[in-house]
């Protein structure tokens, strides 16, 4: 059935294309443009071969000028046959753009992801071939618009769509004329959780390009010295886009603060997505920052993954805004619990904990609390979650000599049975770790994987004056990917018996249940 419809599809695209070159070389054949978007009608899931035709059809119109009409102030407009014919193309064009909006809601994933990047590639074109005649830089922001507006549905999840437009947002242009559109279609009054999820989403991907924060001086001699800016819309012949970050900024503050208006803590997922886009895009762009500062509170106090988002906020709060969260380390203590395995910002923790506790001048008691309880946990985590806990117990003890003493060369059960620390207590000046002892670690040098037990043997290295803090920030997925790529792996067994020749070895069952036609 699959390979009927493969040959079915490949069929039509064949007759669409013939029926394009028709119509592009003679105008005699008007009418296949009208039978082409009369195609649109039909009940299909892939309108992938229409909307390619579509594409190609009317990039190569307005290459050629082919809808650009006369228009002279104070005279008639033109009825003479030449310009009927270029107000139906224009007419024609606005179906087509009506048609590729539309196929974006419905058909099969593929199709609407090629219905987005038509309706892009169609104003990508009109920007550079524009329906008047202008000299100067043109972005048909209207089409944009018409696109988010799409994209911005309140009852179908538009993740795929919008994760395919992030091609297009790497264009500065896009992302200035983005930011101004979406901030007009920003205002709801009580939106829908699909609508929020689709805007915060929307957002993020239009934020992905760095904006840059440096005064109009510094930020001009960098971008004089980097090679110039991409430009979706942009032509050799015309004046070059006025990229303007300070006027990103300024509609990024509005879009946000739109959304901050919206119940944006009732949907988990909505909740989690928002965190993510404050705290990862949108912090360093906020004019006033200190007003997220009553989400991110609320934040933190929720739990799970949610807790641990909101505390990377609030570490740029306290850091860079003087903003006094009272208990702070007791919270950041709280969160180290058997749960924190399970979500997906378990290292994110840990490379936010070791910046908190990364200064010299805490107590003993509290930062003694955060070793024995990463000791313990390492005891039930996996092997690679319990190796990130090592690390981080080692670069505690080389920023703090006094815990040395905490290391212990014995784990017997008289040590396990007397040791005072409290693992139930949520607050760390209340655990009684400094009478405790890290008996967990040497416990774990004798673990069946090798790389735990190499990290617990540098635990007991950090005796050593000379030795430096491990980094635990997130690895970037890209480099990740290029160092196993140039790894070197051994052959790998593809069979537990020596096959000895063509036929099946000793002991196997497979000829007793199956039987092997030519």
């Amino acid at each position: 059935m699959a390979a009927v419809q493969q040959n079915f599809s490949k069929m039509i695209s064949a007759q669409l294309r013939n029926k394009a070159n028709e119509f592009l070389n003679s105008r005699k054949h008007a009418n296949n443009l009208a039978d082409i978007l009369q195609m649109f009608e039909a009940e299909t899931d892939n309108y992938t071969p229409l909307l390619l035709t579509v594409e190609v059809i009317f990039t190569e119109l307005l290459r050629r000028g082919d809808l650009i009409e006369g228009i002279v102030p104070l005279k008639p407009a033109d009825h003479s046959p030449e310009g009927e014919y270029k107000r139906w193309l224009r007419q024609c064009f606005e179906a087509a753009q009506t048609r590729a909006l539309e196929c974006i809601r419905r058909g099969r994933t593929s199709s609407r992801l090629q219905a987005l990047v038509t309706a892009c590639k169609l104003m990508q074109a009109e920007g550079k071939h524009p329906l008047e005649q202008s000299t100067g830089y043109y972005f048909p922001s209207i089409r944009l618009k018409n696109i988010f507006t799409v994209l911005l549905d309140s009852e179908l999840s538009m993740s795929a769509p919008i994760a395919r437009f992030q091609e297009f947002t790497e264009y500065r242009d896009v992302q200035q004329y983005g930011l101004k559109v979406l901030s007009t279609l920003a205002y709801r009054k009580s939106p829908t959780s699909i609508y929020m999820q689709n805007y915060l989403e929307l957002l993020d991907r239009l934020l992905v390009c760095e904006i840059t924060t440096e005064p109009r001086a510094k930020a001009k001699e960098r971008d004089n010295e980097e090679k110039e800016e991409k430009l979706l819309c942009g032509a050799e012949d015309k004046a070059p886009f006025p990229y303007n970050p300070g006027v990103c900024r300024r509609y990024a503050n509005r879009c946000w603060g739109f959304a901050c208006q919206w119940p944006l803590c009732e949907d988990s997922r909505v909740h989690r997505r928002a965190l993510l886009l404050l705290v990862e895009r949108l912090m360093p762009l906020l004019a006033r920052p200190h007003l997220a500062t009553d989400m991110l509170c609320d934040s933190l106090d929720a739990g799970g993954p949610i807790s641990m988002l909101a505390l990377q906020g609030v570490l740029e709060l306290v850091r860079r805004h003087n903003i006094d969260y009272p208990d702070m380390y007791d919270r950041l203590y709280a969160m180290f619990e058997p749960e924190m395995f399970a979500t997906r910002y378990k290292k994110r923790l840990l490379h936010l904990a070791d910046i908190f506790l990364s200064s010299t001048h805490l107590p003993e008691g509290l930062v003694a609390a955060f070793a024995k309880r990463l000791a313990r946990l390492a005891l039930l985590a996996a092997a690679d979650d319990a190796a990130a806990l090592l690390q981080l117990l080692h670069n505690l003890l080389l920023r703090h000599p006094a815990l040395k003493r905490m290391i212990c060369h014995e784990d017997s059960p008289a040590i396990m049975s007397n040791d005072p620390y409290v693992m139930e207590e949520t607050c760390a000046g209340a655990s009684r770790a400094l009478g405790s002892s890290l008996w967990e670690v040497w416990a774990l040098r004798r673990h069946a994987a090798p790389a735990l037990a190499a990290a617990a043997a540098a635990v007991f290295a950090a005796a050593d004056p000379r030795a430096t803090p491990v980094a635990l920030a997130p690895p970037d997925l890209a480099a990740s990917f290029d160092a196993e790529l140039k790894k070197r792996f051994k052959t790998i067994e593809m069979n537990f018996v020596r096959p000895q020749g063509m036929t099946t070895p000793s002991g196997e069952r497979v000829m007793q249940y199956w039987e092997l036609m030519a």
